[in-house]
């Protein structure tokens, strides 16, 4: 098969149905070390790369005399996120390493390399890990190979872009609830009390930067973080501090969830919550439950740790497959040896198979920005 110049679909070569729900999964754990923190930034209003830690933030729960909070509370004024531009997650990260560059090294032909095997963001790993369970939606994923190593980008499919057009004002309201809800907890500064008064801004947010390796492969990828918990201020410019630093995942459910509520928190939202904290080291979830208005009653706090037991998802198959699908990949992005071709990753739920095709060529737009390749001094395979 060449795949110099093709643009026709391949089937990517991993079972998508490595693990039923409620079956027994047989393999074991695959070999993966904590997730570490190798730096941070920041994302402004505007949606531009700030180096620094200024959008961080520290849990402070509101007294449980404050109930219910109102996350409908000055809705009117939010200030939405826009739609990003295809691939700004990368070039985030793009922008991370460049300021960064201790994390590179000069290879035997002069080139700089990174040393991973891949980089990404979170939320195309958890993608990733839920696919043995996803049923239902589909996704595209863009990566490219720079020297040696694979960037993965996450792209709408064009469902989901109509899908976000055609929202109504209610569910736009309801997507909102969580930031409000995240206004509520945290605080810039651990001895002061969160300001609530004022519009939420969703466009604004802190990031991690995380290296892991997985079955001998290295991952460093980027996590937006909702907040740390501290009662004493934490310089995350100290790398003690921040490989120290307890982060803290905020969410939202159901108040007194109804069966079928119960159903899709157990088999779907559950495991979503799991691989999403798993993957950066957090142990513990607060959620604020809220009724149909936007009210939450109260605040429970779930261990990550605890969060799968006697559900009928495996973290063992999401790892698993997350494993495979890497190692896949690298061999795919080996064979066609081109660091300006760009891999599209279809994932069709209703086929229950993986799809892949190579674009070439001046109308393919790049994942990478250029000055990312003059850094890293481009050349030929």
């Amino acid at each position: 098969m060449s795949y110099h110049g093709s643009n026709d679909n391949h089937t990517f070569r991993v079972n998508v149905r490595l693990h039923r729900f409620g079956t027994n999964f047989s393999g074991s754990f695959p070999d993966l070390s904590r997730p570490e923190p190798i730096g941070f930034y920041s994302v402004n209003e505007s949606r531009e790369f700030q180096d620094n830690a200024k959008n961080s933030s520290f849990l402070r729960l509101p007294h449980p005399s404050k109930m219910p909070l109102d996350l409908n509370a000055g809705i009117k004024n939010v200030q939405r996120k826009s739609v990003d531009p295809d691939y700004l997650d990368i070039y985030h990260i793009c922008q991370y390493i460049y300021n960064h560059q201790e994390h590179l090294r000069t290879s035997s032909t002069g080139r700089m390399e990174l040393l991973a095997d891949f980089v990404t963001l979170r939320g195309v790993l958890r993608q990733i890990m839920c696919t043995p369970y996803q049923r239902n939606r589909d996704y595209r994923l863009m990566a490219t190979c720079l020297n040696g190593t694979t960037y993965i980008s996450k792209v709408e499919t064009s469902e989901q872009r109509i899908e976000s057009q055609q929202m109504t004002r209610h569910q736009q309201d309801m997507c909102s609830w969580g930031f409000k809800f995240e206004q509520y907890c945290t605080t810039p500064q651990p001895d002061r009390s969160p300001v609530t008064c004022t519009p939420v801004n969703e466009s604004k947010e802190f990031a991690c930067v995380y290296r892991t390796k997985l079955n001998g492969l290295c991952l460093i990828y980027g996590a937006e973080m909702d907040c740390i918990k501290s009662d004493v201020y934490v310089d995350l410019n100290d790398p003690e501090q921040l490989r120290l630093a307890e982060f803290i995942e905020l969410k939202t459910s159901a108040y007194k969830m109804t069966q079928k509520q119960q159903h899709t928190f157990d088999n779907y939202k559950s495991l979503n919550w799991w691989s999403q904290s798993f993957l950066v080291g957090i142990d513990t979830i607060i959620a604020g439950l809220r009724d149909d208005n936007g009210l939450v009653h109260d605040i429970k706090e779930y261990s990550v740790r605890e969060l799968y037991r006697h559900k009928p998802w495996s973290p063992a198959a999401m790892t698993t497959f997350l494993s495979n699908f890497l190692h896949e990949l690298k061999s795919l992005m080996h064979r066609i040896k081109d660091s300006n071709a760009v891999v599209i990753i279809d994932y069709k739920a209703g086929r229950n198979k993986i799809q892949y095709s190579v674009r070439r060529g001046p109308d393919v737009k790049p994942i990478l920005p250029e000055w990312y390749r003059q850094m890293m001094q481009d050349s030929q395979y």
